[in-house]
């Protein structure tokens, strides 16, 4: 067994463990500030090597139960992206009591190492410690806040947490039970001669309905909007970016192993239907703008599982993509959320909030500008060109009308989009005060810039890629 395949885990697992230590010998976030904020940063940016280094790795491992390969591998360096971006919206402390800051560092490598675990898992029992391992971490982050509210959301996160979790269980005890194995490779080259049996198919339903919970995708979105609203703005941020791309990477292993049938088809396109209807209409009358931001994320799951229910290589290659560029496109709307939250001194930036900020700080502005047009499926932005890709796989399985209700609800999506570019152009800010940016901030906001903007006019390499990714998987 070659160690240099777990060089992404073993960098967390470092952490995790340095972080313990710290937490358990420190009495005071001031004793620690010193060491933590540069040695975190540190850490991400190794992580983010560490990631490149592995990319082209390729193993199955621990009895088969673990596999590391470029899909895997490329998730993970989408992973180690969102981790080392959360750190850096980390240093203004949104939300985050002083007194548990050591604590946010600690949950969050926990998070992200469950997160890489879960994109190599190929075995039942992996898939569910690494889950469990990413979604309790989650779940007392977004309690980190010293409030009654976030502590009421946190709850609500883990009822719906646990509830998925259960399903789950249910349904891969289904699966196993039939198939005889617990190994989910094993348990692909099986499924086309037990896709006829009732208990299967229950099975592979519940899985994939717990899978819709980490997406936020309709039925199972309910917990987004009040998680999103009172969580921390950095808990937030990484929920929206590296929960979410967890989420998708799971999505399309498994339904890579196990093909679709029409009946579960149906079920992805009712879905994905009601997840962009239901997030796009109702995040119109949003004034909390990490409430919309929630909303949106729900019509986004729509969008991804449009692609994902074409049931081909071409349909999961560009569920990839699209998760690519939407880790960007958020990234970069939280970024500027974060810094309106700062300036705004209120963790739940209000639309209002966002007056005059062209004047303010015309970067700022840009980065918001872009992010909020791509999202919304503006040409030339990366957005635009996931949608193309993923509306062009659906059509060509015939799709059609969820292709169109895709287009008409990405015009809705508009209208809430342009109301912050509105604000954030047209009105006078309130608060004349320039927003200043640090460096390294600054650094990442052209890296974001760049990043859209690049990515949509010439995404060839990667759409290349994501389709080697997808192809690894079979191998």
């Amino acid at each position: 067994m070659n160690l240099l395949n777990f060089i992404p885990e073993l960098v967390l697992l470092t952490v995790g463990v340095v972080l313990a230590v710290v937490t358990v010998t420190s009495l005071s976030w001031k004793e620690c500030a010193s060491f933590t904020k540069p040695f975190m940063t540190l850490a991400a940016a190794v992580l983010l090597g560490g990631t490149l280094f592995t990319l082209y790795n390729h193993a199955t491992i621990f009895h088969s139960t673990y596999r590391v390969d470029l899909f895997s591998q490329g998730f993970k360096f989408l992973l180690a992206l969102a981790y080392l971006v959360t750190v850096l919206f980390a240093e203004k402390w949104t939300g985050v009591s002083e007194n548990r800051r050591t604590e946010f560092y600690l949950l969050l490598s926990a998070a992200t190492l469950g997160m890489m675990m879960l994109v190599s898992s190929v075995h039942i029992l992996i898939f569910y410690v690494s889950l469990e391992l990413s979604s309790y971490s989650l779940y007392i982050m977004s309690a980190l806040k010293n409030e009654k509210k976030g502590a009421e959301a946190a709850v609500k996160y883990i009822i719906f947490g646990a509830a998925a979790s259960g399903i789950f269980l249910w349904g891969l005890s289904l699966i196993a039970g039939l198939a005889g194995t617990g190994s989910l490779l094993k348990i692909a080259a099986l499924a086309p001669g037990l896709a006829g049996q009732p208990a299967f198919a229950a099975g592979l339903f519940f899985v994939i309905l717990s899978f819709l919970f980490k997406l936020s995708g309709f039925p199972m979105h309910a917990w987004a909007p009040d998680v999103y609203e009172s969580a921390p703005l950095p808990v937030t941020g990484f929920i929206a970016t590296a929960s979410k791309a967890a989420a998708a990477a799971i999505l399309i292993r498994f339904l890579t192993l196990a093909e679709l049938t029409v009946s579960f088809t149906a079920l992805l396109g009712a879905a994905a239907f009601a997840s962009m209807t239901i997030g796009n209409c109702v995040a119109l009358v949003q004034k909390d703008v990490k409430r919309l931001l929630a909303y949106s994320s729900i019509a986004q799951a729509g969008y991804l599982l449009v692609g994902l229910l074409a049931g081909t290589m071409e349909g999961y290659s560009s569920a990839l993509f699209y998760a690519f560029g939407y880790v960007m496109m958020n990234a970069g709307a939280f970024l500027v959320t974060l810094w309106i939250a700062q300036a705004s001194k209120n963790d739940n930036p209000q639309i209002q909030d966002f007056d005059g900020l062209a004047d303010r700080s015309p970067f700022l502005a840009l980065i918001l500008l872009l992010s909020l047009l791509s999202l919304a499926g503006i040409p030339p932005l990366v957005g635009f060109t996931g949608k193309w890709i993923l509306f062009s796989a659906a059509m060509d399985k015939g799709h059609w009308f969820l292709v169109l209700w895709g287009v008409l609800n990405s015009v809705v999506s508009l209208f809430y989009y342009l109301t912050l570019v509105k604000h954030a152009y047209l009105e006078k800010p309130k608060d004349p005060t320039p927003i200043p940016l640090p460096t390294r901030l600054q650094i990442l906001g052209l890296f974001l810039f760049a990043a859209l903007v690049f990515l949509g006019v010439f995404p060839n390499n990667l759409i290349t890629f994501t389709r080697e990714a997808v192809s690894s998987i079979l191998l």
